[in-house]
């Protein structure tokens, strides 16, 4: 399945995508909030196979994040599971020099407009760190709103709600 807006297309990501994938994770402004120093390059294939047996698995999940006038990987856009909390997350993460012009709000508008038709869920969760001021205005901006505290791989962040219209 693939996602098309103005400026984006969205498509499965798999590890053929994990070095373009990488390249976005390298830079530590980026990764602060996704992962941090636990971001290698063999932990970002093992983070692209699983996102594709989640494709395999569900039939959605993150999404490349390509440029339609360029052809070029800006990062990721998608729906991730979160088994322990039965939730699903609505996550992204974008080249530094792709970030500011809109492109995650529109990418993550059309992941809103997939789910709200396509998911049993009621609601999706962003989970974020309090401290990554930019995520939290996105998220603000998307409809979420905060709902509870938890510890993510020793983190504390917010998880944030946003009820899926029917």
């Amino acid at each position: 399945m693939i996602l098309e807006t103005p400026r984006l297309r969205l498509m499965p990501l798999g590890p053929e995508h994990a070095v373009a994938l990488w390249n976005v994770y390298s830079d530590p402004l980026v990764a602060r909030y996704v992962g941090g120093d636990s971001l290698t390059p063999d932990t970002t294939r093992e983070q692209t196979e699983r996102w594709a047996r989640t494709w395999t698995d569900h039939g959605y999940g993150q999404s490349a994040v390509i440029l339609r006038s360029t052809g070029a990987f800006l990062g990721r856009i998608g729906l991730s599971i979160w088994p322990d909390w039965n939730e699903t997350e609505l996550g992204y993460a974008l080249l530094r020099s792709s970030q500011g012009q809109g492109l995650a709000q529109e990418g993550c508008r059309a992941w809103i407009d997939w789910a709200a038709t396509n998911l049993p869920d009621d609601h999706l969760i962003a989970v974020i760190n309090p401290l990554n001021t930019p995520s939290l205005r996105l998220a603000a901006r998307l409809g979420f709103t905060p709902s509870r505290h938890e510890t993510v791989n020793d983190i504390e962040v917010t998880v944030h709600r946003l009820n899926l219209p029917r």
